[in-house]
């Protein structure tokens, strides 16, 4: 009996040493790429009226939600809103604050800036300041937001302020029915007026341009 044991311990030995109960398989992982997101000037922020002395602030607002008249309307914002929502919008070219000359600016105009990406997908907006030694420009706005379903879409505020701000690129369920804008799908727009102010006293009959950061990212 004692001779047996140890002989059925040396078989157990071998077998584990042998290895016969292991696996190996390659498995296979697939990923799909998305579209890159990339942002376009369509039409430059354009503000006038600046007075002279430093200090000076002229402001084109624009609206932050999609109604009034300081809203571009949801014909050239590609918005499926609602029966009631601004669809024309209004031609804005009013400026006004301290140091303005103007109560009506020709030539100013709205930024229009238009995002590209991956249909329906999600993306984040942040706008960063813009300032130098003769200005500082506070942009702000809003974006179009698509909700992947008929109309009811809306316009978010964007600005420094708002920080990081998800909107919903159009996909191909997004429409408007209603007489409204028609959504591209993997589209969206951003409308921004500004608020810029003069850093130093300004010359006359110059024109000057401040740098500002419209950082788009999934």
């Amino acid at each position: 009996m004692h001779n047996k044991i140890k002989l059925l311990t040396a078989v157990a030995i071998t077998l584990a040493s042998a290895d016969i109960f292991a696996a190996q398989q390659t498995l296979v992982g697939t990923f799909q790429t998305i579209k890159a997101v990339t942002l376009s000037e369509t039409t430059p922020l354009a503000l006038v009226g600046l007075n002279l002395p430093s200090g000076s602030a002229c402001d084109l607002t624009a609206s932050a939600d999609g109604t009034g008249t300081n809203y571009l309307g949801d014909q050239a914002m590609r918005i499926g809103n609602t029966a009631t929502a601004n669809a024309l919008g209004t031609a804005v070219t009013t400026m006004a604050g301290t140091g303005c000359l103007v109560s009506t600016g020709a030539g100013a105009a709205f930024g229009l800036y238009e995002i590209d990406g991956a249909a329906g997908a999600t993306v984040n907006i942040t706008i960063v300041n813009g300032s130098n030694a003769d200005l500082t420009l506070v942009p702000s706005g809003c974006a179009a937001f698509y909700n992947a379903g008929p109309n009811l879409d809306t316009c978010v505020a964007v600005s420094q302020a708002a920080g990081s701000v998800p909107i919903r690129l159009a996909g191909p369920t997004d429409t408007g029915t209603l007489g409204e804008g028609t959504p591209i799908a993997g589209k969206s727009l951003i409308a921004l007026g500004g608020l810029a102010t003069a850093a130093r006293t300004l010359t006359a009959g110059t024109p000057y341009t401040v740098d500002f950061t419209i950082n788009v990212a999934y």
